[in-house]
Parts: C-alpha cells; structure tokens; sequence
C-alpha cells in the first residue's frame, strides 16, 4: 500500500479497502493522537454516509490505544466540527466525509484545535507515523467500545447566528439543496429562527443518497426551484457542508469565483479587506482577476485544495480566500471553509447594501471556461506522456496567447481535470474535448 494517504481534502476511498482499511483508520487515530502528545480529546463529527460510524468507531479504537479521549458528536457539517473543537476546548476535531464525493465512497479530514483544517506537514508527519506503525506490526485491535458522545451542535449553529448578528435578513424564501448530506435540517433550522422562510430539497438522507444528482455540484433543480418558487436566493451545500454555489433571484447560478468577488469589493469597501487582496487558485477564472484589478484588489494564485488556500493566505496576511468549487474561507469568522458560513455573510452582504445578487454581481465578467472531468485508470505525470503534452501544447496554441490551458489531476479522485479559458465558448469546449479524448485514449 503507498505510504500516501492524504489528497488535496483530506483520505479519500472506499471503506474496507487502503487507505480506508480498518487497519489504516486504527493506525491515522493512533498517529494523531501521538503527535498530539498527552491525553487528547479528540471531537468525532461525520455527515450522513452508511460507512461513518464505522469508520468513526476504527478511527477512536487508535486514538484510544495512544491515550486519547475521542469523543462523538453525531452527524455534524464539517466547519460544524472545526466551531465545536475550536469552542469546547479539544486538542483536534476529525470529520468522517468525502465531502462531495458520492456513496460509497468516505474519507477522513483532520481538524486542529483552532478549528483550522491540517497542514500538508502535519499530514506527511501523520502518514510517516502510520507507516512506522504498521511496519513494526503496532496496529491497533478493535476493543468494541462505543465512542463517549456529546450533543454540541448548538454551538455551531449559534456560530451561524452570530455572522448575520444585527443585520435585517428576513424577506422573500430561500430555496436550499443539502444534498442528503450533512446540513440537512441545520440549514433550514438556521434560515428559519432569522425568520427567513425556506423551500427545502434533498434533505432525506438514507446514508446512501448524499450528493446524488444534488447539491453544489448539481445546482440545476435549485435553480428551477428558485425561478418557480419566486425565491430571494438559493444555496447549494455539499455533502459535508464545507462549500456552497449559490443561485440568484434571476436564476443565475454564483459559484466560488463570484461569492470571492462580492464579498471582496464589500470588504474593501468597508476598509475591511485585510491586505488589500484576495487568494484564488489556479482554477479561479481570469474575469475574477480583471474584475477585481478594476478596484484595486489583487488576487493572489495558490494550487487547489484548500489548505492550499489557508497556507497563501496565511503567508499573504489577507482574510478572504477560496476555490471556483464554493469552498470559501472568511478567515474572520473561521480558519477553514464553511458553506452555510459563507450563504450566510452573502446574505448579509445583500442586507446591507439593500441590493439583490445578480446586482452585486454585474461587474463581474466571466470568460468563456470549459471544464471537463476524465476518470483514468492511472495517474502518471503528464510531462511522461508525450500524446497528453502535444494535445495541451495545441491547444495553448490555437489560443494565441487570449486563454488559459489547465490540466491537472484531482486530489480525491480517479480523474484528470481538463480546464480551458479563452474569448469563444464554442472554440474552448472544442480544445477541451480534444485534450480530454487524448487523455482518455492515454490514460484508460
């Protein structure tokens, strides 16, 4: 088995099968729980997979081995989980989600004490930790004990409060899709108590159910609810609650890049704007960059993965940072993304300004983008498949220097990203799919 678990959110697989073997789980609870040192209390929230207590339960059989205390907090959104370490005092926090991965696929995300989510060192100090505990044959065995629990989630939600404190919010609905997933009856139970009144969709888990044809990455039935419902705003969350696209009162669909640039002009109009900047990643579209340029607010690039964007924003000393995806950071209200976090600061943004989305986001123009995923058998490095440079090298060229060509492989899953920019939406789809059948043909 590699000695590489972590991708760019988090392990990511198949429970029962590496990395989400019941030995490596043991052995990740018991490298954590090492490197933390002393007793730890460590906080286990999940979202609504089948597979979560299961892997909650190997995952707190190593904490334990090491000394550690994991305590249960249920079905939680993961930035729930980074409130609850950070405001009760635990030593870290471990959300039990693959995010917006589909059934049956779960992983496990590392939270530290501030709530901020693990640093690319800890996690290569934490896979060294697993690899010398299994060579030396250490690993732990299953004692059957329950997990202790505790019901904090109210702590989340008041956090969720407190970022629309003082603002008048209430007004027309607001359509939300939680994907069967781990905002399902915490969104509406926020919106409604600000007296906001909801029109809910996908929020039935059956542990099987989570992110299929819903959520953030499937934001069309939002959309439809919101133009025939007649709603204020619509905000699609993700499996675990960690990001969110939203749609406008006109239908519109607003993803990472578009919160960015509304949050961005808001705060630097009110001399909020630390360091006068932003943090994107590579994926984020050049129209955000230009848009942002107009007022003087520089963005700043990072490679994806989201604790990409908390390094450079760390580095960069500004407070606001995320993915085209919907992972956003408000680094003022907490070290890692959160998707009702973020619909909730979007909506403030609109009280306070008295204008609806689609207005905000009138003077952000978007080039032309195709994106399309290719699932690959193998991940080798690009540069060693000439076919795949020759493709990429055509295609930069047809654009003349007016686009972008990104090819990338994802972090979490068996897929190669294929991301082409440029003037003509039907020139850069055409680029993208030839890329994307070249690497088809290469990579099967």
């Amino acid at each position: 088995m590699s000695s590489v678990l972590f991708g760019t959110d988090g392990v990511r697989g198949v429970p029962g099968t590496p990395p989400l073997d019941a030995v490596t789980i043991a052995c990740l609870g018991a490298a954590l729980a090492e490197e933390l040192g002393g007793a730890p209390r460590i906080a286990c929230g999940r979202d609504t997979r089948d597979s979560g207590a299961w892997v909650e339960r190997w995952f707190a059989t190593g904490v334990r081995a090491r000394g550690g205390l994991p305590v249960g907090i249920g079905v939680v959104p993961t930035p729930g989980v980074a409130v609850i370490t950070a405001r009760h005092g635990f030593d870290a926090g471990v959300a039990v989600s693959a995010s917006h991965n589909r059934h049956p696929d779960n992983g496990i995300k590392i939270l530290l004490a501030s709530g901020a989510k693990a640093s690319v060192d800890l996690e290569r100090r934490l896979e060294a930790r697993v690899a010398s505990t299994r060579a030396g044959g250490k690993a732990p065995a299953d004692p059957g004990l329950p997990l202790d629990t505790a019901d904090l989630l109210e702590a989340y939600v008041d956090h969720l409060l407190g970022i629309v404190e003082g603002a008048d919010v209430a007004g027309p609905p607001i359509a939300i899709d939680c994907a069967h997933g781990a905002t399902s009856g915490v969104a509406s139970r926020v919106l409604e108590r600000l007296g906001v009144p909801v029109v809910e969709l996908h929020a039935s888990p059956d542990g099987r159910n989570i992110n299929e044809n819903s959520g953030s990455t499937h934001p069309e039935r939002l959309r439809a609810a919101v133009l025939e419902q007649r709603c204020r705003l619509g905000f699609a969350f993700d499996g675990d609650g960690d990001r969110v696209i939203l749609v406008d009162g006109r239908g519109r669909i607003v993803d990472g890049d578009g919160v960015l640039f509304v949050a961005a002009r808001h705060l630097h109009r009110a001399g909020r704007l630390a360091a006068g900047g932003v943090v994107a990643t590579v994926m984020s579209n050049f129209g955000l960059e230009t848009a942002l340029g107009k007022y003087g607010i520089a963005l700043h690039r990072c490679p994806v993965g989201d604790a990409q964007v908390r390094a450079e924003m760390e580095r960069r000393g500004v407070c606001l940072g995320g993915e085209q995806s919907g992972h956003v950071i408000f680094s003022d209200l907490l070290p890692t993304g959160d998707g009702l976090g973020t619909a909730l600061s979007v909506l403030r943004i609109v009280a306070e300004t008295g204008c609806e989305l689609a207005d905000l986001m009138s003077d952000l123009r978007i080039l032309p983008q195709a994106l399309l995923n290719v699932r690959v058998a193998r991940k080798p490095n690009l540069e060693e498949v000439p076919a795949i440079g020759e493709a990429i090298r055509s295609a930069e060229a047809s654009l003349a220097g007016a686009g972008r060509v990104l090819v990338r492989y994802s972090g979490t899953e068996p897929v190669l990203r294929v991301m082409i920019e440029g003037r003509e939406r039907g020139v850069v789809q055409s680029l993208a799919e030839g890329v994307a059948a070249c690497a088809r043909r290469e990579l099967a």
